[in-house]
């Protein structure tokens, strides 16, 4: 009894399921940082002024090489450091945006 492997079939699946894998993990991703941006926009602490500070806050996500996906959430003002690191941090967003989302986003990657 002869047992034959196709290895072309098998390397065209295993391109597939990476390709597929990938994609999916890019939309979790981006879905993860718009996530992100949404809650920081919502919880920001301060009180508008002109809306600048509140209005380019930023989620979203970036690869690194090809194969590690980073999901970020930024201020995007000159001054957005000074909310997040003067006055003790009482205007900060983006480390608690980062902290009170981070494990539920990690969870979301978990296969059953």
């Amino acid at each position: 009894m002869d047992f034959k492997i196709d290895f072309e079939n098998v390397v065209e699946g295993l391109e597939k399921l990476a390709n597929d894998t990938t994609e999916k993990l890019d939309k979790y991703a981006e879905k993860s940082g718009l996530k992100m941006e949404a809650y920081a926009k919502q919880n920001a602490p301060w009180k508008n002024q002109t809306g600048q500070a509140r209005r380019t806050l930023k989620g979203g996500k970036e690869w690194e090489n090809g194969d590690k996906v980073d999901i970020y959430v930024s201020g995007n003002m000159e001054y957005s450091p000074y909310l997040e690191y003067k006055n003790d941090g009482k205007y900060a967003i983006l480390e608690p945006t980062v902290n009170k989302l981070s494990k539920e986003i990690l969870e979301g990657f978990k296969i059953d």
